[in-house]
């Protein structure tokens, strides 16, 4: 049986840059540390590094991703404390569940699925719904929790704001200001949502601002992207329906919630109870590839290492220790799974 470095692994992990779209050299380090112990193992047509071992029911998927959110950061190792971008988010849970996988005894099917683009488009676990390995019977989705058992996270659409003018000069906007403009709009769009800083609300956050050809000069356009989280309850439609026709839906994906008692979530439980660790059930604010995987398989739980408050953060560090405990819990949890 494999006896993974998990430190050495995630700090490895980090060292190599991987921002949605542009994982090739991750994956290829992937494939090739996994050649090393299974057999099975493959690069699709997206990317996603594909591993397999066993065979029969049930099935037990696990899944990762291999993208982070741009913008390289420095990779230092403190004691038992990696920092780096992705450190929490993805390539901490990614580095637990290679663990996992290589070193657990599964009843069945044990499927690693690590994935790109789950930053951007989910265009890695996009091409898995397609086909690719077996279907899962149980899904666990590696996640920064904070070692928590996630089973519901909320939607998430991406919304593009654009107004445009005949421009001018600054001393004398005679047409009018389109940054002002721009920022009513998007005051609009929060009115309309009822935006709110609670779970079972929609949320409106601008992530991106374009605007202005020079200091003195009035912007001939501008544009904002909103990124809009969906409240349980609502939808894509709602969403839809509740914003003003300036506004343009990009991309959509629906909140998702699996039964908290689900196998895959109590097998999670009493792993978590027999390593001395209290389980707590969270459910995310944020949207995860877990909202497209449920179509799957309602067997479906969120986990993983890290303080999914420092994700995309410049303050991105983990601690290896919970790494460990992370990839401990998994392969109690898969060895009970039927």
């Amino acid at each position: 049986m494999a006896q993974v470095d998990v430190g050495k692994l995630l700090e490895d992990l980090l060292r190599i840059y991987s921002p949605s779209h542009s994982e090739g050299e991750l994956a290829r380090y992937l494939y090739a540390y996994l050649r090393e112990f299974v057999s099975d193992v493959w690069i699709d047509e997206a990317g996603n590094v594909l591993a397999v071992r066993g065979s029969g029911t049930p099935v037990v998927w696990l899944h990762a991703h291999m993208d982070t959110v741009p913008g390289p950061l420095p990779v230092k190792r403190e004691g038992l404390v990696l920092w780096g971008r992705g450190a929490v988010d993805d390539k901490g849970p990614l580095a637990a569940y290679v663990k996992a996988f290589l070193e657990a005894e599964p009843r069945g099917t044990l499927v690693l699925a690590l994935v790109t683009a789950e930053e951007d488009d989910s265009a890695g676990t996009e091409a898995l719904l397609r086909g690719g390995p077996p279907r899962p019977t149980h899904i666990y989705v590696g996640e920064p929790t904070n070692l928590h058992i996630a089973y519901a996270y909320r939607g998430g659409g991406k919304v593009v704001l654009e107004v445009a003018s005949r421009g001018g000069h600054a001393s004398s906007p005679i047409y009018g200001n389109v940054v002002e403009e721009l920022f009513a709009l998007y005051q609009e769009v929060k009115k309309a949502l009822g935006h709110a800083e609670r779970y079972d609300a929609y949320t409106v956050t601008p992530t991106i601002v374009q605007c202005g050809e020079a200091p003195n000069k009035v912007p001939t356009r501008c544009a904002m992207v909103l990124d809009v989280r969906i409240p349980p309850g609502a939808d894509c439609d709602d969403l839809k329906r509740k914003l003003p026709p300036t506004a343009r839906l990009l991309s959509c994906t629906d909140p998702a919630e699996a039964p908290p008692t689900n196998p895959a979530a109590r097998a999670l439980t009493r792993a978590l109870l027999k390593l001395g660790v209290e389980p707590k059930l969270s459910r995310k604010w944020g949207t995860a590839d877990f909202n497209m995987l449920i179509a799957l398989s309602k067997s479906i739980a969120a986990f993983g290492p890290g303080d999914p408050r420092l994700a995309h953060t410049e303050d991105e560090h983990i601690d290896i220790s919970q790494v460990g405990t992370a990839a401990e819990a998994l392969k109690l949890a898969i060895a009970e799974l039927r």
